[in-house]
């Protein structure tokens, strides 16, 4: 796995084997306590595709990315803005999961001239996490990440999905999940969301407890000319629960961006 060093931590991203500066790229981002793996059937898509880069990072504190975590997500859009330079990247499609759909709005907001695109994926203008789910994180671990599947997945969804999302949530830990809850539930751009002025796709999923469809329609409703899906009998991890149906309308967004 390539890597990069960014405010002097090493940080370990996945890339396509084909990286071209002339093709538009495609930047994934994962959700609080997750990693790149989070996208691991939208990898199998773009590893070789002909028409796009694609990147996905393991924010810092996690799957070998140094570092302990950020405080805020507008410390991780200043960390994923010096990423982007480091690396060089131009023609942005930025992809957001959950958290990294708050840390992509954030770079679209105060940097839209670095993107082509904005893709926002079961997240919302305002992350807030119950204090309950606070309190469990910083005082009970294990009891956290053992009952977190019965929330982030639709009850149907293979039991495999639940485990391994369970497994990046232990092996992130306690202290960079806890950080990342903090770090969303202090997030909230209900009034700026607005100045998003760039071609946006936003899906959301009828079964997502954690951010319901009703946030994807709001942002619809505060970004002009965004395009909204609801993905049926699907979780907070649409992306993979759904893969077939959320990369159909990822690919059919892309192709306005193929020259």
């Amino acid at each position: 796995m390539p890597q990069i060093s960014i405010q002097g931590k090493s940080i370990h991203y996945q890339e396509g084997e084909m990286f071209d500066r002339s093709r538009p790229t495609l930047l994934f981002v994962h959700g609080a306590g997750q990693r790149a793996y989070t996208w691991r059937f939208q990898e199998d898509l773009f590893r070789n595709h002909p028409k796009f880069n694609y990147i996905a990072l393991n924010l810092p504190g996690r799957a070998g990315s140094e570092g302990e975590g950020l405080n805020t997500l507008e410390e991780y859009k200043n960390f994923l803005l010096e990423l982007i330079s480091t690396l060089e990247l131009n023609n942005i499609i930025l992809v957001g999961h959950s958290m990294g759909g708050g840390i992509a709005m954030l770079v679209a907001i105060e940097h839209p001239e670095l993107l082509k695109a904005l893709v926002l994926v079961a997240t919302s203008a305002k992350l807030s996490v119950a204090r309950e789910t606070l309190e469990k994180v910083r005082d009970n671990y294990e009891e956290f990440y053992k009952i977190s599947p019965t929330r982030a997945f639709a009850e149907e969804s293979p039991d495999s999905l639940k485990q391994e999302y369970q497994k990046g949530l232990i092996d992130t830990g306690s202290e960079v999940c806890y950080g990342d809850l903090i770090a969303c539930n202090e997030f909230d751009i209900t009034k700026e969301v607005e100045k998003i002025h760039l071609p946006t796709l936003i899906i959301s999923a009828d079964k997502d407890i954690m951010t319901p469809a009703k946030y994807g329609e709001f942002l619809h409703q505060k970004i002009y000319g965004s395009e909204f899906h609801v993905i049926k009998g699907s979780g907070h991890f649409v992306m993979q629960e759904k893969a077939h149906e959320f990369n159909t309308i990822l690919e059919d967004f892309l192709n306005d961006f193929i020259e």
